[in-house]
C-alpha cells in the first residue's frame, strides 16, 4: 500500500512517463480511491452505489478514461446537508493505515438537469504535503435496472480489489444513451459518446436489460422517446457540425480520447442506438 508522498510521486512518475496531464489524473484517482476504500470499510458500504465517470474509468482503465469526481447514488439514507456531512466525516475518519487524511471543503445542495436534488461535497485529500481537491456528487432515487451489483473495484496502484456497490453496466449505458438523445445537438458532454463507444465494445452487456434500463431511465427522467423520434434525433446528431467541434475540444482536453475521430465515434454510437432502440 502506498502510504508516503515519495512512494506516490515515484509511482506516478513511473507510470505517467513524464506526461503532466496523466500524472495529475493518477494523483486525483489515487485520493478518490482512498475515499472509496473507506466507504468499503464503513457502515454505509451497502448504501453508497458507484456510478458515472469513476465507474467508467474503472471499467476501461485509467489509461483509457479519467474522471474529475466521484458520482454516487444513495439508498436508505437521508439526503440532507447535515446528515450527508456527518456520514462523509464518518467515512473520512476511518483509518486504513495509508496516512491519507481528508477534510470537507464545502458541501452544497445541487439540482441536476432533470431537476432532481442532490448534494455536492468538495473534499481535500492529503498525503504529507500533497493536497488534492476533488468532489463527490450524491443523488438519490436513481432507477437501476434490474438492481445494483456488488462490484470488485480494481485499485489503480495495487494488485487487489475492494468491494463496492455499483450500477450494472446496462444502467450505466442507459443513462448515457438517454443523455445523448435528450441533449441532442446541444450536447457538450462528449464523455457520454466516448463512454458508449468504449464501454459497449469492451464490456459485456445484456441487450434485453439495456433496453429495459433505457426505458426505465427515460420514464424516471420524463423524456420518453418513440422509435420515430429516436431516428430523427440520431440523424440530427450525425449531421451536427457543433458536435464535431465539441469533440475536437474534448480531445484536446482529455489525453485518453485522442485516438478516435468524431466520425468513428458518432457513426458507432448512432448505429448502436439504431440497433438497440430502433430496430430491436
Amino acid at each position: 500500500m502506498i502510504n508516503s508522498p515519495d512512494q506516490l510521486k515515484a509511482k506516478v512518475r513511473n507510470i505517467s512517463g513524464g506526461n503532466n496531464d496523466i500524472a495529475k489524473a493518477y494523483i486525483r484517482i489515487f485520493f478518490m480511491e482512498r475515499f472509496l476504500e473507506r466507504v468499503a470499510h464503513s457502515d454505509y458500504k451497502d448504501q453508497f452505489i458507484l456510478k458515472g465517470g469513476m465507474l467508467a474509468a474503472s471499467l476501461l482503465g485509467i489509461d483509457m478514461r479519467s474522471t474529475m469526481d466521484i458520482d454516487t447514488t444513495v439508498r436508505a439514507l437521508p439526503l440532507t446537508i447535515d446528515d450527508i456531512t456527518r456520514i462523509v466525516n464518518d467515512i473520512c475518519s476511518i483509518d486504513i493505515e495509508d496516512n491519507v487524511t481528508f477534510e470537507v471543503s464545502s458541501i452544497n445542495s445541487i439540482m441536476d438537469e432533470f431537476e432532481y436534488p442532490g448534494i455536492r461535497i468538495q473534499l481535500n485529500g492529503y498525503l504529507g504535503k500533497i493536497k488534492q481537491p476533488f468532489k463527490i456528487d450524491i443523488s438519490t432515487d436513481d432507477v437501476i435496472t434490474p438492481r445494483n451489483i456488488e462490484y470488485e473495484y480494481q485499485l489503480m496502484f495495487e494488485k487487489r480489489t475492494i468491494k463496492l456497490c455499483s450500477y450494472n453496466v446496462e444502467t450505466l449505458l442507459a443513462e448515457k444513451l438517454q443523455t445523448v438523445l435528450a441533449r441532442n445537438v446541444a450536447n457538450t458532454r462528449m464523455r457520454d459518446f466516448f463512454d458508449i463507444y468504449s464501454i459497449s465494445r469492451q464490456i459485456g452487456y445484456s441487450e434485453d436489460i439495456l433496453r429495459k434500463a433505457f426505458k426505465a431511465t427515460c420514464k424516471k427522467r420524463g423524456t420518453e422517446f418513440d422509435e420515430d423520434r429516436i431516428q430523427i434525433l440520431i440523424n440530427q446528431i450525425r449531421e451536427s457540425e457543433d458536435l464535431s467541434s465539441e469533440w475536437e475540444y474534448f480531445v484536446k482536453k482529455n489525453y485518453y480520447a485522442n485516438t478516435e475521430s468524431w466520425k468513428d465515434i458518432v457513426d458507432y454510437v448512432c448505429s448502436f442506438i439504431e440497433k438497440h432502440l430502433v430496430n430491436a
